[in-house]
């Protein structure tokens, strides 16, 4: 089975949806006769049989070589975030003990797990010149986070159907205004802390979890101006991913398209002396079998 993924490209007739296949991009109009019309986002409201249609359409590519299908490499093409956009897009908190200890707060696993909702059309952007500073923060921090891409309805969801219902996986910067998040009289504000214009980098594009072979045991790496700044893994998340989305899914229904970031481990900003965000710095976030998003930083 020839190994892809699947991204949105932007070309000069908008955003497309591209098979990316050993570093090449292949707009699925391109690949696939019965994926011409098809986005990120449409692929994912029937994602079993659109799984098949890649399939075929990865096998045909790799069998007749990197020309056929007007490939580009993928050092040039401009990757925007996979999906535009999600109904929802929901982050996890408190999911790494290391982080949470960061932060100030208790360590132990929570009664409740919490999570909160982004705006995805404001905040979510994907690689490149993507992110502005906002201008009323002093101390912007990064989390790299697995970000979960749901490919089935889920509402009360075991976990056992919660884990059938993953699409695929990419590589999220939950970006967070700290000197925002605490606000007076012990108010937490998630909107100014978290939510505010591109702070929800994703992509670079979606690996389908078939070809993922342990969710719970990924490498997870950032780097800001090629200095590392965390290096830990997925299997030390508290609440593993399955777990997450059939807890959500009592709360709210999750539908195909939907993001999840899954919570960030330590290594943010006060694990290396304070040193916040600035404008021009480079992230760069790695997640093993998922790829590299890399993104840089400009004032608002």
């Amino acid at each position: 089975m020839t190994h892809f993924t699947l991204g949105t490209c932007l070309t000069a007739d908008g955003p497309k949806a591209a098979l990316g296949i050993e570093g090449q991009y292949h707009l699925l109009e391109d690949a696939h006769p019965r994926l011409a019309q098809e986005s990120c986002r449409s692929l994912l409201d029937k994602w079993e049989e659109a799984f098949l249609l890649l399939e075929e359409a990865a096998e045909l590519l790799s069998d007749r070589g990197a020309e056929h299908g007007h490939a580009t490499s993928g050092r040039e093409v401009h990757l925007l975030a996979p999906v535009l956009y999600p109904d929802k897009l929901l982050a996890v908190g408190a999911n790494y003990s290391g982080h949470v200890k960061e932060v100030g707060l208790e360590t132990s696993r929570w009664p409740s797990l919490p999570f909160f909702l982004r705006p995805p059309t404001t905040t979510l952007v994907g690689p490149g010149k993507t992110v502005r500073i906002p201008r009323s923060t002093r101390q912007f921090d990064w989390e790299c986070e697995l970000a979960v891409i749901v490919g089935k309805p889920l509402r009360h969801a075991r976990r056992e159907e919660a884990a059938a219902a993953i699409a695929g996986f990419a590589i999220g910067l939950d970006l967070s205004c700290r000197d925002l998040i605490n606000g007076d009289n012990h108010f937490i504000d998630l909107v100014r802390g978290k939510a505010q214009d591109t702070l929800a980098p994703c992509g670079p594009a979606i690996t389908p979890s078939k070809f993922v072979s342990d969710v719970n045991r990924l490498r997870i790496q950032l780097f800001v101006n090629d200095e590392k700044m965390m290096d830990a893994s997925t299997a030390q998340m508290i609440h593993k991913v399955d777990e997450q989305l059939s807890v959500i899914s009592e709360f709210i229904s999750l539908a195909p398209g939907d993001i999840l970031f899954t919570g960030s481990p330590p290594g943010t900003a006060s694990a290396h002396g304070n040193r916040w965000l600035r404008h021009g710095d480079r992230i760069r976030a790695e997640i093993e079998q998922l790829g590299v998003l890399e993104v840089e930083l400009q004032m608002d």
